[in-house]
């Protein structure tokens, strides 16, 4: 009995739909090339785009994983998500479906003002938030170099206001508005701030926004000036996980790269 209705699930997911046709075997959903988009396999493989900052989550997905987003986007595969009145200025997205090596590829238009509720709207959605949920649950972040430079920066509303960074044994920044200062960094006072965000070096940081309209930024660590090696982004209006660790954190951070400004290390 639970055979079949394991079966009947897989079935009704959209894996095999009408006689004759082949079961899906995969599904892309695209947003934004590159952007914003995902892509899930039949018991196969999973990538995930735009669900967090920058990063990219890739893992495996089972076949109960697949029935899951297929269940809820199976009733796209034949018209699309579509819209009357498109937005002018709005490009729509698009998916596609995967039956062995035949694929079926239908718009997706998310931005639609002149259709009132779409329940398959709302299909899609939860398709989204399920990929989310199953890409941040799995994610382990590949290991980064020892970092040899960390940096916070701030930011309001896309404008950088204020922030730091230092260089193990070499240079550190500090800007405040319109001002920066720089000031000699010990290899021990680096090694002090690194300890504590060591936590946080190739994890992944969960946060729920929860206050709106507060300041937010990224935590940064690198082991060139040109670039970094992992770009964790916070925001004062998280409450939940691990926030408040890492909010304090960067608080006695900030306090030891003050006293590197103000003089030399004690």
């Amino acid at each position: 009995m639970k055979a079949f209705l394991i079966g009947a699930a897989l079935l009704a997911a959209g894996c095999a739909t009408q006689a004759g046709q082949q079961p899906l075997t995969a599904i892309h959903v695209v947003y934004h090339p590159e952007r914003m988009e995902y892509f899930i396999e039949n018991a196969g493989r999973a990538r995930l785009i735009g669900a967090y900052d920058e990063r990219v989550f890739e893992f495996d997905a089972s076949g109960e994983d697949f029935a899951r987003i297929a269940d809820l986007l199976a009733p796209l595969e034949l018209e699309g998500l579509g819209c009357s009145a498109p937005p002018e200025h709005s490009s729509p997205g698009y998916i596609v479906f995967r039956r062995g090596e035949t694929e079926r590829r239908v718009a997706m238009h998310t931005a639609c003002y002149a259709d009132g509720t779409r329940p398959l709207a709302r299909n899609a959605n939860r398709a989204w938030y399920a990929m989310t949920e199953m890409g941040r649950a799995r994610y382990r972040a590949p290991p980064i170099p020892d970092p040899t430079i960390i940096g916070v920066e701030w930011l309001y509303w896309g404008r950088a206001f204020g922030g730091w960074s230092v260089r193990r044994g070499g240079e550190g920044r500090l800007t405040e508005g319109e001002s920066t200062v720089t000031f000699a960094v010990p290899e021990a006072a680096f090694d002090r701030i690194r300890e504590l965000f060591r936590p946080y070096e190739g994890e992944y940081f969960e946060c729920e926004r929860v206050i709106t309209d507060l300041e937010y930024g990224y935590l940064t660590f690198a082991t060139r000036e040109d670039a970094y090696d992992q770009r964790t982004l916070f925001d004062r209006g998280c409450i939940t996980g691990d926030a408040t660790d890492l909010f304090q954190r960067i608080d006695r951070a900030d306090a030891i790269v003050r006293a590197l400004r103000d003089g030399p290390a004690q």
